[in-house]
């Protein structure tokens, strides 16, 4: 018997993962196929943001120091794209603090996940945020 659960059930969801780190993005990526999710991967929110304007994503998980932008300013600017300003974001991070979660979600981070990442929570919060 396998630990590695099937497919979501459903259509299959497209999840877009943006991290500058390639070791993190390669990591979650691989997980969440593993899982029946569809990826796309960016290193950077100027690239994450052209895939969301070309590609329908169901969900986005972003980390929240990068070049350019911090995860939440990058959530904003999500929001403002035509017919995202509800999509789901979950933001990951090694400065966890309730401070940050607060600002997060009242910039429209709907989920905050600490590092280092627990696969299984990161799973549960998936399927919670796409379904």
């Amino acid at each position: 018997m396998s630990d590695v659960a099937g497919p979501p059930p459903g259509p299959q969801r497209t999840v877009l993962v943006v991290d500058d780190d390639e070791s993190t993005l390669q990591m979650i990526g691989t997980f969440l196929r593993r899982h029946g999710y569809k990826l796309l991967l960016a290193t950077n929110p100027i690239r994450a943001l052209e895939l969301l304007k070309a590609e329908k994503v169901d969900l986005v998980i972003t980390d929240l120091m990068m070049p350019h932008v911090d995860g939440i300013a990058f959530t904003q600017q999500i929001h403002q794209l035509p017919g995202l300003g509800a999509l789901p974001v979950i933001m990951i991070t090694a400065y966890g603090t309730d401070d940050l979660t607060d600002k997060g979600m009242r910039k429209g981070v709907a989920l905050t996940l600490s590092k280092p990442l627990e696969l299984s929570k990161l799973l549960d919060l998936v399927g919670f945020a796409t379904h």
